[in-house]
């Protein structure tokens, strides 16, 4: 099992919030995704408007799946008319740029320490 992690946009609507995050908790849970985190991220200005609505209501998981359920997880999301936006990121690739950007300034470092 791998690590995920899921952020989420739906409309201001409390009421459409929560039935959108019972949504995705009940799509992972069905592919017997395991969430370990969320948290709720507010109220947040969208760069461009979606469906003429300006403003989102952003809420994250992060949770361990099999890969090969990410993509019905996807699938099942995108029908789901509550939710505006969405994007699942493998844990793993935001680590290894981290560690390599990481690397990089350590190298400038050391290079202009040297010199």
């Amino acid at each position: 099992m791998r690590e995920y992690e899921i952020l989420v946009v739906t409309e201001i609507n409390d009421a459409l919030h929560q039935s959108a995050k019972e949504k995705v908790k009940e799509i992972l849970a069905n592919y017997k995704a395991e969430v370990f985190h969320e948290e709720d991220f507010g109220i947040h200005s969208l760069a461009y408007p979606i469906s003429r609505v300006s403003q989102g209501k952003f809420f994250f998981y992060h949770f361990k799946g099999e890969g090969d359920s990410i993509v019905q997880i996807e699938k099942e999301l995108r029908y789901e008319t509550n939710i505006l936006r969405f994007i699942i990121v493998r844990l793993e690739e935001v680590l290894d740029k981290r560690v390599k950007e990481e690397v990089v300034v350590e190298a400038k470092i050391e290079e202009s320490v040297s010199n």
